[in-house]
């Protein structure tokens, strides 16, 4: 899928792919996959960024939406989240591969009623020869002592987003 937006500025095209612990148990992990794109809003000028359609108008990707109407775009559950990041320091898995890593607490805004808290390690590449396979079983089985280690602080099948649908007792339509 093409997300280019329609900016004549900057914009960033990212392809992720997220380890998470397996829904259903300690020990392993799956990949969520994830393509967007990130843009400074200083690149959106005199846009309605709660009409459905004018998203669609910026975001070509989603003009099926422009069908809906006059729809807006609500917060999910009335809910605004604060994210709190703190950097820890860097992660060596050998064969050149340094990770970052840190701590996320989700907040709301307003009470800052704690959602959920996140360590992560971020390993990056621009090709796929560049993985390497001995810093990339150091990667995983990093990740999967970690959860043996933290196994009590762990919250099986949950991600960051799935806790803020789920306030209300909604839980997200994702079909992984």
């Amino acid at each position: 899928m093409d997300v280019r937006p329609k900016v004549a500025g900057e914009y960033r095209i990212k392809f992720k792919a997220e380890a998470l612990p397996l829904k259903d148990k300690i020990g392993g992990y799956r990949l969520l996959f994830s393509h967007n794109v990130e843009l400074p809003l200083s690149e959106v000028h005199g846009l309605s960024r709660i009409s459905l359609s004018a998203l669609a108008e910026l975001f070509p990707a989603l003009a099926n939406l422009r069908e809906s109407g006059n729809r807006k775009i609500v917060l999910v559950n009335q809910t605004i989240v604060e994210e709190v990041l703190q950097d820890l320091g860097l992660l060596h898995f050998g064969q050149g591969v340094t990770t970052k890593s840190n701590v996320a607490l989700w907040r709301q805004r307003g009470d800052h009623k704690q959602l959920v808290g996140e360590f992560s390690f971020e390993c990056k590449f621009k090709r796929r020869d560049e993985l390497h396979h001995k810093a990339m079983e150091r990667c995983k089985k990093f990740f999967v002592g970690l959860q043996e280690i933290g196994r009590d602080w762990i919250s099986l099948g949950a991600t960051k987003t799935g806790v803020v649908y789920r306030l209300k007792g909604n839980p997200p339509q994702a079909h992984e």
